[in-house]
């Protein structure tokens, strides 16, 4: 068969919502995230990650050295930007099959909103990972799609997709969890399905998340004893060796409903960007879908079936539970801004209400007003995302700057100090003051997170020999661990003064010494176990 007459045939397999939900996507998420995509902005993560293989086994990512290899494990923004994009705009349209949308505004404005949701940005920040996140947020999304399609090889296929997925990285489970939940909703919402369909279809998709995840369990016990690893300290992840908190269970659930109400409606709540602005669109928006619902229950008279009723209103309240999943997932830690991706979710219950319930509610007026504030919140949403994305990476890069001439001014001074040749050993104990190089900018507190700090990407003393390295291409190799503590303990180190007074940096027993604190701090055992990872 000719190639132009298959792309035809491909062509008219892709609905118009998939194809609005893609373009939107790919066009606003480019826009957007164009700084990130054409600059490079170190966090601390990414100083010792300009060439890395991503061999995360020890932190439960098995899979993330094989979804890394398109970029060849290098930092760069451009191709990895674009691989990104490709894989969110494909996860819009697979989000947009799986709900069954019928509008194509509607589905453009699925496709926006996952491109400029702000946990996106932080994704952005650790660049060296982000085209993986992204393909491992498609793949979730994907094995929702395959098994709602039913049939036992595609439910195999999603399990797989699943187990790949949180092999990644294990938070982007909740995307499918809130997804599968989405489905289910809408099935209680629709006219055509039946108790027994829709308990058959809530039954599949909650066996495939629990298989998924018991395969990815399995393959990563395998990894680990092939590999003869532990689990890093990190995030409890060691202790998730050790079995789940079941009797933590309970006060998990309350965390995750919290979190997700903290991320919306509280301002400036911990681990939030949410301003009083924000959290009044976040309102009308959910007053907007309940306006909906409540038209869908009325025109429909779901009370004459009491189980569409009941079960919508229980998957409703699960909802923030599926969208925070993340939080069950890693029970020994507080979810981080990249691990809530999962969130934006939570629009597309939004966006589900509006395209079913619109077209239920009176007209002309009822409607056209109902659709009319809708839009105007969703875009009010976008354009403040959008300013929280570049908010982030401004911060994010400031700090870089400032950490650049910090460096830059310590090794005019290691360079300047008598008898230095470039062949010594340099010992820099200390990290950089965060007073001395604090940007006291008030917007930037909307953003501070540890992945967007405001004041130097190089928080410990190891991440000064990264950036020396990596990022200025100044060789001077990082000392081993002993010699760092034992010179701190002489007392020639103990007797000089804090750089940048004069003999700050000295000549002792052949080796170049700067002294930035009074004491060293010795690396953490989860630290030591990182650098040897594999």
């Amino acid at each position: 068969m000719p190639l132009d007459r298959v792309l035809a045939r491909l062509r008219q397999r892709i609905t118009p919502t998939r194809r609005a939900a893609f373009l939107a996507c790919f066009i606003a998420g480019y826009l957007i995230h164009l700084f990130a995509f054409t600059n490079i902005i170190p966090n601390s993560d990414g100083l010792s990650r300009v060439f890395d293989p991503q061999q995360m086994t020890v932190s439960g990512r098995w899979f993330l050295h094989y979804a890394s290899f398109l970029n060849d494990f290098t930092q760069m923004p451009a191709l990895i930007g674009f691989f990104s994009m490709v894989f969110l705009s494909l996860t819009a349209a697979g989000v947009v099959t799986a709900l069954n949308l019928h509008s194509r505004a509607l589905s453009a404005f699925a496709g926006v909103l996952m491109a400029a949701f702000p946990c996106l940005g932080y994704t952005f920040l650790y660049m060296f990972t982000a085209s993986a996140y992204c393909l491992a947020i498609l793949l979730a999304v994907l094995a929702v799609c395959l098994v709602k399609k039913g049939g036992w090889l595609r439910t195999l296929g999603g399990v797989v997709l699943l187990a790949l997925a949180m092999g990644i990285y294990q938070a982007y489970a909740a995307v499918a969890v809130a997804l599968s939940l989405l489905v289910v909703l809408r099935a209680c919402l629709h006219a055509r399905t039946t108790l027994k369909g829709t308990a058959w279809l809530g039954f599949r998709l909650a066996g495939f998340l629990a298989v998924g995840a018991a395969l990815y369990y399995g393959i990563l016990q395998i990894f680990l004893a092939v590999k003869d690893l532990e689990l890093l300290d990190y995030l409890g992840m060691s202790d998730a060796g050790s079995g789940y908190p079941i009797a933590q269970l309970p006060g998990l659930i309350l965390s995750a409903y919290k979190q997700v109400f903290v991320f919306f409606f509280w301002p400036n709540g911990s681990n939030s960007f949410t301003t009083p602005l924000l959290a009044g669109l976040d309102l009308l928006a959910l007053a907007l879908a309940a306006a909906c619902f409540l038209a869908i229950v009325f025109r429909r008279a779901l009370w004459r079936e009491p189980w569409r009723l009941v079960g919508a209103l229980v998957l409703a309240a699960l909802l923030p539970l599926a969208v925070g999943f993340a939080q069950i997932i890693a029970p020994f830690s507080d979810a981080t801004p990249i691990m809530k991706y999962a969130y934006v979710l939570a629009y597309m219950a939004v966006l589900l209400a509006a395209d079913l319930g619109l077209s239920f509610l009176p007209r002309p007026r009822g409607g056209m007003a109902v659709s009319g504030a809708l839009a105007l919140c969703l875009a009010g949403v976008i354009l403040y995302s959008a300013n929280i994305n570049n908010l982030l990476y401004t911060a994010a890069d400031q700090a870089h700057r400032a950490t650049l001439s910090y460096a830059t001014r310590l090794l005019t001074r290691i360079e300047s100090c008598p008898g230095y040749t470039g062949e010594e050993e340099v010992l820099i104990i200390g990290s950089f003051p965060t007073d001395r190089i604090y940007a006291d900018i008030e917007s930037y507190a909307l953003v501070d997170h540890y992945s967007v700090p405001r004041d130097t990407v190089a928080p410990l003393n190891k991440h000064i020999y990264y950036y020396l390295n990596d990022w200025l291409n100044v060789p001077i190799a990082e000392p081993e661990e002993e010699t760092m503590i034992s010179v701190s303990q002489s007392e020639e180190f103990q007797a000089m003064p804090l750089y940048p007074a004069d003999g700050s940096v000295q000549m002792l027993d052949g080796r170049v010494v700067v002294k930035i604190q009074e004491e060293y701090t010795p690396k953490s055992d989860y630290e030591l176990a990182y650098e040897n990872r594999r």
